[in-house]
């Protein structure tokens, strides 16, 4: 279950890759539309917009399965390693259900929007798609927190994102 969720994981923060790169160069070009020949696409900033959302929801599951989001540690780090395990499993399950409860909302506005059809204004992109993405990362990540809650460690890291990692 783990090596599955961790392969799922990975093959989205792959997609938020490359989602980054076609915002990057939908922004660079947009920039130079605008400077160099005075009109930019029209559709750029609606475009970019949809992306980095997607890069945001797409990555999410990915960061909570390694646990490689912010975490404070100011009084957590006082508790004895038992009661560490327990805060630890009480934040995995309360990212859990908040992970479910937008989820939950995230769903119904994707499928009313679907059933809408609802287009973005200026370049007419099916908007449903990308309202589903954050539906589908909020599930994701509330499996992955109940895994992590009940399993304690997260899955070794892929060893090239493991070496591209700093530690403070």
């Amino acid at each position: 279950m783990v090596r599955i969720l961790a392969r799922a994981c990975r093959l989205l923060v792959m997609l938020a890759t490359i989602s980054g790169i076609a915002l990057t160069i939908f922004v660079a070009l947009s920039a130079i539309m605008r400077y160099a020949l005075g009109e930019p696409f029209s559709f750029t900033e609606e475009l970019v917009g949809l992306l980095f959302s997607a890069l945001v929801f797409l990555a999410l599951p990915y960061v909570t399965v390694y646990r490689r989001h912010i975490c404070i540690t100011l009084l957590t780090g006082l508790f004895s390693p038992a009661w560490r395990r327990i805060a630890d499993m009480a934040a995995d399950l309360f990212i859990a259900l908040y992970s479910v409860w937008f989820g939950y909302y995230a769903y119904q506005f994707a499928a009313f929007s679907f059933d809408l059809g609802s287009r973005s204004d200026l370049a007419g992109i099916t908007l449903w798609p990308w309202m589903g993405l954050m539906a589908a990362a909020s599930a994701l990540m509330a499996i992955a927190s109940v895994v992590l809650a009940f399993r304690g460690s997260p899955p070794p890291e892929p060893q090239v994102a493991a070496a591209l990692t700093d530690e403070y």
